[in-house]
């Protein structure tokens, strides 16, 4: 009996020191685990104290600075962290166990890295926020074969033959019939100010969708949108009237069907994975929610719909008559496929992935950010405009100048008058709005060695983020010593390169600042592009690709809103200049009060 009562003490002292080391074990695993969480500063850069001792690092602090400050979002967070610290170029920590972000403030060292630096190469931030949808986009390539493989089925579209044949009547319909719709509206309201982000981000998509597809693309949502407000009720127009001088117009919204239903919803799905740790894995969750899964779905289908379409229409006309982008592609793609001797991929993930719209990520690319991007450049444009009246009414001006005697439309100017009469000042506006607007605000680089930045050891692998409306671009520059800059930066210092604004008036929207005076004569201007900095579009090889498609549809609708309108101020509440960061970065409000302008012949 009392050799049992001992066995079964020292079972259970072993079971006790078993279970105290496997205690012990876990703690040091875990304590292990959080030490690899924490925040990893990398010598030498200013970063935030109390940042590097929580384990989600930054994350804290930026939530707490959107609670407490109206139109607080992650970049005024850093901006107002580059001011505290003092620092062109601050780290910060926004993923446990990740490295830490490096962030830049100073045009020239981003000049250098976007253009001269080849150790530099494509982030993997902006593939994350839509490798859930488009996992074979070339975005998500390093720069190498197979991304120049990519870029060539695609580089036709850009040329300015498609641009201006192609693309730009197409895209004048569209935009065509936003000034109809508009029209309508101006009328019923009556003076008063209406919401005009959706009426934008729609007329946008429909148009994009238009020049991906072709104007034979059955879907047209501004169409419906004017039916539904030509079909207010009678009490519904007495209610308006009975409103005040700057009470809110609410429209009623047309069916803009389950295409546009679906893409806009994906746009949406961006957003949330915008500035999430773990991508990758919130695109496994959130890409197997029904209502998501079916947006998928319907956007897949539609466009192995449209690829069928084009092909029988090419192999109809031997390839002869090119309609949309997609046709483009097709035919470069048959080409290609003769070249190398094989049979052409129409309805490869490729193909399907860069078929479906335009401006940093091609065809769905395209459709995905291209709308998202463009109609919230042209929002922005729309408040400056509307609050700068001199401006506007100078372009106006010089609109109604250069085309005297248009033959024209109903609708103003045609789109080959737009596409083939230079208005230096309209550039200049265009210029100006992306400057101040920063539609998108950062622009991500990762170090593919081990190098330096502003005399700061960076290591490979790190991320850095340069501003688009940060210091020396929307706010005047740190002053920074010129040996701490890059060998090919102080030669420009040197040399008398360096573009720079004036710091005085540098936050002013003033599209005067990229008007030169011309060679011909003193009386003679021409819009210089290079007038100041400027990173709306990125910049070198890997820069925005839709750049050009971009600035014809920003072209096309401020010559026919101004043509047809006047912008006068709305109330104070909505004209702030905050913003959100959703997919991009968006004014917190758009509404616009119009005055129609009478013409002759309308």
């Amino acid at each position: 009996m009392m050799l049992v009562e001992a066995i079964l003490q020292t079972l259970s002292q072993t079971a006790w020191v078993t279970l105290s080391v496997a205690a012990i074990s876990l703690a040091l695993g875990v304590f292990r685990i959080y030490q690899l969480a924490m925040p990893k500063p990398i010598a030498g850069i200013p970063y935030n104290k109390a940042s590097s001792r929580k384990l989600l690092g930054d994350v804290p602090a930026i939530t707490d600075h959107m609670a407490k400050s109206e139109g607080g979002t992650y970049i005024t967070y850093i901006l107002e962290t580059m001011k505290t610290l003092n620092a062109p170029l601050i780290q910060v920590f926004i993923k446990p166990f990740g490295m830490p972000q490096v962030i830049l403030g100073d045009f020239p060292e981003a000049y250098d890295i976007l253009i001269r630096r080849p150790e530099f190469d494509r982030a993997p931030n902006l593939g994350d926020l839509v490798k859930g949808l488009t996992p074979n986009l070339h975005i998500h390539l390093r720069t190498n074969d197979a991304w120049k493989s990519q870029r060539r089925l695609i580089q036709d579209l850009m040329t300015p033959s498609f641009l201006y044949n192609v693309a730009g009547p197409v895209l004048y319909r569209d935009m065509a019939a936003m000034i109809d719709l508009w029209r309508a509206k101006c009328r019923v309201a009556d003076g008063r100010p209406w919401k005009a982000a959706e009426d934008m981000n729609q007329m946008v998509l429909n148009a994009l969708a238009a020049f991906a597809f072709g104007e034979e693309f059955e879907h047209s949502v501004p169409e419906a949108a004017l039916s539904a407000v030509q079909d207010m009720s009678g009490e519904d127009l007495a209610q308006i009237k009975r409103k005040g001088p700057d009470d809110f117009v609410e429209f009623p919204k047309g069916d803009e069907g389950a295409v546009f239903r679906a893409i806009r919803e994906l746009t949406e799905i961006i957003g949330k994975v915008q500035g999430n740790p773990a991508p990758a894995l919130t695109w496994a969750i959130v890409t197997r929610i029904p209502r998501i899964s079916r947006a998928i779905k319907i956007k897949e289908d539609c466009i192995q719909k449209e690829l069928r379409k084009s092909v029988r229409r090419l192999e109809e006309t031997s390839g002869e008559v090119v309609k949309s982008a997609v046709d483009q592609m097709i035919v470069r793609e048959s080409i290609s496929a003769e070249k190398d001797g094989r049979a052409p991929e129409f309805y490869s993930g490729v193909m399907s992935d860069e078929r479906s719209l335009p401006y940093d990520l091609k065809i769905f690319g395209f459709v995905l950010a291209g709308h998202e991007t463009t109609s919230t450049a042209l929002c922005w444009g729309l408040k400056f405009l509307s609050d700068n009246p001199g401006a506007q009414s100078k372009l106006r001006e010089l609109l109604e100048m250069a085309f005297k005697g248009r033959k024209g439309t109903s609708h103003g100017p045609s789109i080959q008058e737009i596409t083939s009469t230079s208005i230096p000042y309209l550039d200049a506006t265009i210029e100006e709005i992306l400057r101040c607007g920063g539609a998108i605000p950062i622009i991500d680089r990762i170090a593919t060695e081990d190098t330096e930045v502003l005399g700061h050891f960076i290591p490979k692998g790190t991320v850095v983020t340069s501003l688009v409306t940060g210091p020396s671009m929307m706010e005047p520059s740190f002053d920074i010593k010129t040996s701490r800059r890059s060998p090919a930066s102080q030669a420009d210092v040197k040399e008398g390169r360096q573009r720079a604004w004036d710091p005085l008036g540098i936050e002013v929207f003033n599209p005067d600042r990229w008007i030169v005076r011309g060679k011909k004569s003193a009386e003679h201007v021409e819009f210089d592009p290079t007038a100041g900095p400027q990173l709306a579009f990125g910049l070198g090889t890997r820069g925005c690709f839709g750049k050009r498609l971009v600035y014809l549809e920003m072209k096309i609708v401020l010559t026919l809103l101004l043509w047809n309108f006047e912008l006068l101020p709305c109330p104070p509440e909505v004209s702030t200049y905050h913003s959100k960061l959703i997919a991009s970065n968006e004014p917190s409000h758009t509404y616009v009060r119009l005055r129609e302008i009478p013409r002759e012949n309308k």
